[in-house]
């Protein structure tokens, strides 16, 4: 889980050491980890506007350090290729995804 390895790095680099309670690799889990009111996490900024800050509860944004990741995207070179596969790498090639989360909406926080 790299984005784990990240976030260790950076709570390494202020002098802490997080004791998490729950770990998953999906985003929807500890989202929804999260809405049962006993939970907290630190998610990627653009899932907010997926699934929004739950009710009763605040984003608060981790302003220092900044941090972030190069991303890759992996297709098997056999043949006959995956058209999904291939579609999706078209897609990322014509995306400017930067430009996008910056015009996001800030998300509302109860």
């Amino acid at each position: 889980m790299q984005g784990r390895r990240v976030i260790d790095e950076v709570f390494a680099e202020a002098g802490l050491r997080p004791a998490p309670r729950v770990e998953t690799d999906s985003v929807a889990a500890l989202f929804a980890q999260v809405r049962t009111g006993r939970w907290a996490s630190i998610v990627p900024y653009a899932w907010l506007h997926v699934f929004g800050v739950p009710h009763g509860m605040r984003a608060v944004p981790l302003v220092e350090p900044t941090r972030s990741m190069p991303i890759g995207l992996v297709i098997s070179a056999r043949e006959p290729g995956s058209v999904i596969a291939r579609a999706l790498a078209h897609t990322a090639r014509q995306l400017d995804l930067a430009s996008t989360l910056e015009q996001l909406p800030a998300p509302a926080a109860d």
